[in-house]
């Protein structure tokens, strides 16, 4: 049974929001993909009229690119070549990880984003004289729908573990939503093995703290609720011990790594002049990288 619905469906404008923020960097396609979106209108839309500052647009630019790369460093470190990105977005991250034909990588999203994702990637392929990736794939899926996701592992090898990753999905979810999403993914991991790689799980305290950094923010933060319909705040975690409990609870061990950790580059760094004094100021912020594994 299809759990698609128009609801969910507001949540995924929020991909272009992030894509306008990636074309500062060095992620691949990345500046395509704002092109093609015409993501400075979107970026428009969600901020409500207000002018944002050089920066926030520092603050942000980094935030994507770390968000990015952390995700594609944490896979690598675990060592798995199979990957299940649920709500995928705009940052063809498969596109560029299935380069390396040891991987065999999922890109999934809600159908009306993932007919207008094989557009814009139709358009990437023929702008970068790419061939065709046969380890590469796309499928509708709506993380709630158990049929969706097992419809989309079979792409993969049996007996060979998989990453199972996401970047701004979970948190708009209710708490009914989050326990399905992650009996889900444990169905899935518990079939394959590997690992659940995500940045969503953040505190209330954690989430506040970082809209107070810069007043633009809590401009866009209240134009992604009302475009989204969720108030993250009445769905997210006090604290967390509730986050590790919450999981174990569901049969997962979770362990946790900071997401600037020095195994990639910024390049936001050097294409944005941004000094070290505002590099600090964000990285004391401490987002992290949530890892969860099947317990046995």
């Amino acid at each position: 049974m299809k759990t698609t619905s128009p609801d969910h469906s507001k949540i995924s404008p929020t991909a272009k929001l992030v894509a306008y923020f990636r074309q500062f960097s060095d992620i691949p396609f990345s500046r395509d993909v704002a092109t093609l979106i015409h993501a400075e209108d979107v970026l428009k839309n969600f901020s409500q009229g207000t002018n944002l500052t050089p920066e926030f647009l520092k603050w942000a630019a980094l935030a994507a690119e770390i968000r990015y790369k952390s995700i594609v460093s944490a896979i690598k470190k675990e060592g798995i070549t199979q990957v299940l990105e649920l709500a995928s977005g705009l940052s063809f991250r498969g596109l560029a990880m299935t380069e390396d034909p040891e991987y065999i990588y999922v890109e999934t999203d809600l159908p009306e984003l993932m007919q207008e994702k094989q557009q814009i990637l139709s358009r990437i392929i023929s702008n970068h004289g790419l061939k065709e990736r046969k380890n590469l794939f796309f499928d509708a899926v709506n993380i709630l729908s158990f049929p969706e996701i097992e419809s989309a592992i079979r792409h993969f090898k049996p007996n060979h573990p998989v990453a199972v990753i996401h970047e701004g999905l979970y948190h708009y979810l209710s708490m009914e939503e989050k326990e399905r999403a992650a009996r889900n993914i444990h169905s899935v991991l518990s079939r394959f093995g590997g690992a659940w790689i995500t940045p969503d799980f953040l505190t209330n305290a954690e989430h506040e703290g970082r809209l107070q950094t810069h007043s633009e923010l809590q401009n866009i933060a209240q134009g992604v609720q009302g475009t989204t319909q969720r108030d993250v705040h009445k769905t997210g975690f006090d604290n967390q011990q509730q986050i590790v409990d919450f999981f174990s609870h569901l049969g997962f061990r979770s362990r946790i790594s900071p997401q600037i950790d020095g195994s990639y580059q910024l390049t936001a760094m050097q294409n944005l002049d941004i000094s070290e004094d505002e590099f600090k100021n964000y990285k004391s912020l401490n987002f992290k990288i949530w890892i969860l594994t099947v317990e046995e």
